[in-house]
């Protein structure tokens, strides 16, 4: 049984970017561990073409650490690829690249194990720690007792109940969709469901390999969402900076039920499509119906699906209502792709620790404090900080790849218990408080 300081329980950007600071740390002992057998980060949506919605400086550590090695520029660098950035001028890198740099920097990492699947946690009361239990794909069995633990389990596809009641080949979430996109290029039509930008993605990269002659012969993609509308997300300089350390720490201030307030209406801050995504597709639609000529797009906005029934071999059927007109079609397809967004994994053993250990509110939710660690209901000195909680815990920036270095910057901080990296004081131009 092996003892640690920290041990991080998922191995996706936030905890990776832990273990990439903490790695100039030997003095404390940490270990990471995830289920995978590599590094890998949202792979069924790596298209062709698709970039970080964030700058490239939102990599594993350049915001709490510009000089670390495993920063973005020196994997460039070491990819003999810098001259290339410098004149491929763009903040915002290609997504594969992004998968790539990750998995270049989990390589150089040996506290990151890969493979080995958490099945259970405990707290020991007279330790004071915790207890681990994992086991690797080969079914060999690990343990170990640690101080503190960073939960970094991340999110995994919303199933609607219509989604889940479907086991047709190709009625698939967007998370699954580079896995059939092949097949689907070959359908006669398919139904994209869902208004964000991993729907406008998978409906531009069907949309982009949907031949003239394939629209002539019937072939068609319709894109349908229950939203009002298509509409981008929050990309403006001033609108941005919710994704601030300023904006986290002024919206953490504020009385829990006023956050599921607030965050119940920003939907659209980090929701929607990007400008350049929405320019894309209309370009292609202006383009494609040149001369009146079927452009083989059509799009549906405020209709919600209801139902998917399968009517024969091969042939689907949606049943749709329409939230305005209160009426409601009948739609008919050959594959299905829900891009209907994400949910957080919170495992057995979290959910079991609620009461006991993790204090909770009236939702039943555990409560994420100002310096990321969830509250504790009994007298353990351990700490679980949460990487990746509820939006309305920490504000529309938790999930935002550009806040993670800072907050695991305040994580090791703690752990150290000095200040070994600076926490920015003012990082907006904005006063989200009182005027002064």
């Amino acid at each position: 049984m092996k003892n640690i300081d920290i041990t991080g329980i998922g191995i996706g950007p936030f905890n990776l970017g832990l273990a990439a600071l903490l790695s100039h740390h030997p003095e404390i002992k940490s270990i990471f561990l995830e289920r995978k057998p590599e590094f890998r980060w949202h792979e069924g949506l790596l298209l062709q073409g698709t970039t970080l919605q964030v700058p490239f400086f939102a990599d594993l550590v350049t915001m709490a650490n510009p000089c670390h090695p495993l920063g973005y520029i020196n994997y460039l660098h070491q990819h003999d690829r810098l001259h290339q950035f410098y004149y491929y001028d763009s903040f915002l890198i290609p997504r594969r690249e992004y998968d790539h740099y990750c998995r270049w920097a989990s390589k150089q990492l040996p506290d990151c194990q890969f493979g080995e699947n958490v099945n259970n946690v405990e707290y020991d009361s007279t330790l004071d720690k915790f207890l681990i239990e994992s086991e690797s794909a080969s079914g060999k069995k690990q343990k170990y007792i640690s101080q503190n633990l960073a939960i970094g389990i991340g999110t995994k596809p919303r199933i609607p109940q219509w989604l889940e009641a479907c086991r047709h080949p190709l009625v698939k979430h967007a998370a699954e969709f580079a896995q059939i996109q092949e097949q689907l290029n070959q359908c006669k039509q398919v139904t994209i469901i869902g208004s964000g930008q991993s729907a406008a993605e998978c409906v531009l990269a069907l949309f982009n390999a949907l031949t003239p002659e394939q629209v002539d012969a019937g072939a068609s993609i319709r894109w349908v969402t229950r939203s009002a509308g298509f509409h981008p997300m929050e990309y403006s300089k001033l609108g941005q900076e919710c994704f601030t350390p300023a904006y986290m720490q002024y919206f953490q201030s504020l009385p829990r039920a006023k956050r599921r307030d607030i965050a119940a209406g920003q939907g659209l801050i980090y929701k929607g499509i990007s400008f350049s995504t929405i320019g894309d597709i209309y370009d292609l639609l202006y383009e494609r119906s040149v001369g009146g000529q079927k452009s083989g797009l059509s799009l549906y906005s405020s209709c919600e699906v209801e139902a998917i029934k399968e009517l024969e071999p091969g042939k689907l059927s949606i049943t749709c209502l329409h939230t305005q007109l209160e009426q409601r079609c009948q739609l008919e397809t050959d594959a299905i792709v829900a891009a209907t967004g994400y949910v957080h994994d919170w495992p057995e053993w979290f959910e079991n620790m609620k009461g006991s250990v993790l204090a909770t509110d009236e939702q039943n939710d555990c409560i994420v404090q100002e310096d990321f660690t969830a509250l504790r209901c009994d007298q353990g000195q351990g700490r679980i900080f949460i990487q990746n909680a509820e939006i309305f815990q920490q504000g529309v920036g938790s999930p935002d790849l550009g806040i993670g270095a800072t907050r695991n910057a305040v994580i090791i901080n703690q752990l150290l218990k000095r200040d070994a990296y600076r926490i920015p004081k003012k990082s907006s131009f904005q006063h989200y408080g009182l005027p002064e």
